[in-house]
């Protein structure tokens, strides 16, 4: 499947250009006040916009946002077309970080599975809840039955949903084993599971370790990392949609297999799950 690219979509203004080559202190600060207005901007469309708005309207706001705080952020993103399908579908990516997050709603209208906590978290929470997030409960099983139920119903109504089935983040240079159990309502509604992978780089396209939120580092360390750097490069790959005949964890497999194949990996680079140093990341408070 050709991936045509919507890169000029999203190109760089010379705005960021320019910040790349301003002191470290001034550009964060710059960059953390426009931050600031775009969340603002963001709780008014959400709250006062929103509710005035069709589905479709609704949908194409959050992607044109997500962009915005792309650019605001100083990311540039490099994104193949996502598969066009006549449905539903069940998206699992590679996760790295909370900008993973912005970055697929970037390029794909998408409901995220999210653990619970995001959920009671200051403005991102409600941001969150507003654009159509699924939180679950981690360490209760039978909320897995509830989400798995909400899943359906979106994907039956022609709805991606998106999961990270890795269950933490890592650094972006590996991959772990993906977990089965969210990839259930795909198989019982027979959609379509798409594979996806993302990657950071600097602006000289080398590896960045920027945007990483794994092992001890705060939300607030991890976000000045990112506006600190001159800029960074995220790239989103999409794979060849599976179709879910078979169990899950065979579609599993199926699916970390062909993530690992778009971000130049051997399935056996993936690291056994329970390595995972955090759970999985939500949007910045």
């Amino acid at each position: 499947m050709p991936a045509a690219s919507f890169d000029a979509r999203i190109a760089p203004y010379n705005g960021r250009v320019i910040l790349a080559y301003f002191p470290v202190p001034l550009r964060r600060a710059l960059r953390i006040g426009l931050l600031m207005l775009h969340l603002a901007w963001g709780v008014a469309l959400a709250g006062l916009i929103f509710p005035l708005l069709s589905p479709a309207q609704r949908d194409r706001r959050i992607m044109a946002w997500a962009r915005r705080l792309l650019r605001v952020l100083g990311v540039r993103l490099r994104a193949d077309a996502a598969p066009q399908l006549p449905g539903g579908a069940l998206l699992v990516c590679n996760h790295v970080s909370w900008l993973d997050i912005y970055l697929i709603y970037a390029a794909q209208r998408v409901h995220f599975v999210s653990k619970a906590e995001v959920r009671t978290w200051p403005v991102a929470g409600w941001l969150a809840h507003k654009t159509g997030t699924l939180f679950i409960e981690r360490g209760r099983r039978a909320d897995t039955a509830r989400i798995n139920a909400e899943m359906r119903a979106l994907m039956r109504s022609g709805a991606w949903v998106a999961v990270f089935p890795e269950g933490t983040t890592g650094d972006g240079k590996g991959l772990r084993r993906f977990m089965p159990s969210l990839l259930q309502p795909a198989v019982e509604l027979n959609c379509p599971i798409v594979p996806a992978a993302l990657r950071y780089r600097t602006l000289d396209g080398e590896y960045s370790d920027a945007p990483a939120y794994i092992d001890d580092i705060s939300m607030r360390e991890s976000l000045k990392r990112i506006v600190s750097a001159p800029g960074l490069i995220a790239e989103l790959h999409f794979g060849v949609p599976i179709l879910p005949n078979g169990h899950r964890r065979d579609l599993a497999a199926q699916a970390e297999a062909a993530t690992a194949r778009l971000l130049g990996l051997r399935t056996s680079d993936a690291a056994p799950a329970d390595t995972a140093p955090r759970t999985p990341a939500g949007p910045p408070a």
